[in-house]
């Protein structure tokens, strides 16, 4: 993947061609991260490359307009931040003193929760031993019972560099990259040239610089690679099912028409993403009522269009938490400013004194078809309808709206866009959790029609 291709010869193309040598580096040093020597090499060499990325830019002054000035401020907003005055100090190590000092580490932690709350430990790799200690540090009460019934150890191998403990290395130089790219996009804007795109094998990579912090998609959760999850019920390693829907429209058809669903409606010019959802609601309880159930749809949005669309295959809680937190770093890749899901949950009455307890262990639950829109401005909104079932008949009561709440389950997504949830709920909010797959196994077998149908409601979006 090159960060900076132009159908011409950019008068920056020397700055540029600095920035796409440090993505290489970068993924170099990713690609020798087992190996101690060879992932040493290569992340000093990228922080060196780093540095001589302003070097060169500011040997290209005399081209840009007003240069002091606008690079004046760039100055003060990069030193005003302590990654990269580290940044420089580390560059200046490595060329005057030596190596720098960084050690392997693992991190073991426990995910029972959509927060970042859980206990966790960081151990040197060479007396790692943290995974056995967390677990019998494990609370002996409610919170505990909930812990080791949903909840997944997560094991990380991490470089840390002595003087900078709260890092992991490789992505302190991703996102001293995104800090360097903002500033490189901004010296093309403020010369009235095109700014650099990401380019594959397969064309221009679309992405929200901007909102990635300047990180390329392939630096944004990087470590998802380098993770173990093993859920702590069972001691087995922790897996889902996961893809993304295509358009086959043919097919789209055929499921249309099985449904009776009458594809006329024109949304491309319909940027309202309330409108979007209601829509996609309207075509779930549809399709519902059809087959009696609905599969865990998730639906990305960017500008007002919906840009992509997965369903999951969820059987235990655990595997949620770790979903959501990948799909942050998708939300993140893609740009994505709104993120639609729909699914069925059970609902019951908020009750502080079981706040471990899930919906379905409540005894008032009650079932329902769900969706809930989160947008990284605005509040969350929620569309409900109650489900009724008499052995094979099903029946959905009229379709409720509500604004705000508390979706625990989108913290990571919030996080991602820098921002907090809303606050947390009252005792007169509910608690909501997604039913389990029942049909999954048949459902592989024969296809997701459900996918199919909602995403040729789109039509000419």
């Amino acid at each position: 993947m090159s960060d900076t291709k132009h159908n011409y010869k950019c008068p920056l193309h020397a700055v540029d061609r600095r920035l796409e040598d440090l993505h290489r580096q970068w993924h170099q040093a990713e690609q020798a991260y087992f190996d101690p020597e060879a992932f040493r090499v290569a992340i000093q060499t990228a922080i060196q490359t780093a540095r001589t990325v302003s070097f060169i830019l500011q040997s290209n002054k005399a081209i840009i307009p007003q240069f002091d000035v606008w690079y004046q401020a760039w100055q003060e907003r990069l030193k005003a931040i302590p990654l990269m005055r580290w940044m420089v100090d580390a560059r200046n190590r490595i060329e005057k003193q030596g190596d720098l000092e960084s050690h392997s580490w693992v991190r073991a932690e426990i995910l029972a929760s959509h927060l970042n709350e859980g206990p966790r430990e960081d151990v040197r790799a060479d007396l790692f031993d943290g995974a056995k200690h967390i677990l019998e540090n494990v609370p002996k009460n409610a919170l505990g019972a909930h812990i080791l019934k949903d909840g997944v150890l997560r094991i990380e191998r991490r470089w840390v560099e002595n003087s900078l403990p709260d890092y992991e290395l490789l992505d302190a130089v991703a996102i001293a990259y995104g800090h360097l790219s903002l500033l490189v996009a901004d010296a093309h804007r403020h010369m009235g040239l095109l700014e650099p795109t990401v380019s594959t094998e397969k064309g221009e990579l679309p992405y929200d610089r901007a909102m990635a912090g300047g990180r390329m998609p392939c630096m944004i959760g990087h470590h998802e690679n380098r993770l173990l999850d093993i859920w702590i019920a069972t001691g087995q390693l922790l897996e889902f099912e996961a893809h993304r829907v295509k358009l086959d429209v043919e097919k789209a058809k055929e499921a249309a028409k099985r449904y009776g669903i009458e594809m006329t409606e024109n949304r491309s010019h319909d940027l309202d993403v309330r409108s979007h959802a209601r829509h996609f609601f309207k075509m779930a309880r549809q399709l519902f009522l059809h087959d009696g159930h609905h599969v865990f749809m998730i639906i990305i949005f960017k500008n007002g269009k919906p840009i992509d669309m997965r369903e999951v295959r969820i059987e235990e809680h655990g595997q949620k938490y770790v979903f959501m937190r990948s799909l942050a770093h998708d939300v993140l890749r893609l740009g994505g400013d709104a993120v639609l899901t729909i699914s069925e949950i059970w609902r019951a009455q908020f009750d502080r004194k079981h706040a471990y307890k899930r919906a379905v262990d409540m005894p008032d639950r009650k079932e329902g078809l769900a969706a809930t829109l989160v947008m990284k401005e605005g509040e969350p909104f929620h569309l409900y309808a109650e489900i009724n079932r008499s052995g094979t008949f099903v029946q959905l009561e009229e379709t409720v709206e509500l604004d705000g709440g508390f979706p625990y389950a989108f913290a990571p997504i919030y996080a991602a866009w820098g921002r907090q949830p809303p606050g947390p709920p009252s005792t007169a909010d509910v608690i909501t959790g997604r039913r389990s797959s029942r049909l999954s196994r048949l459902r592989r077998i024969l296809g997701s029609s459900t996918a199919l149908t909602l995403i040729a409601s789109l039509r000419s979006n």
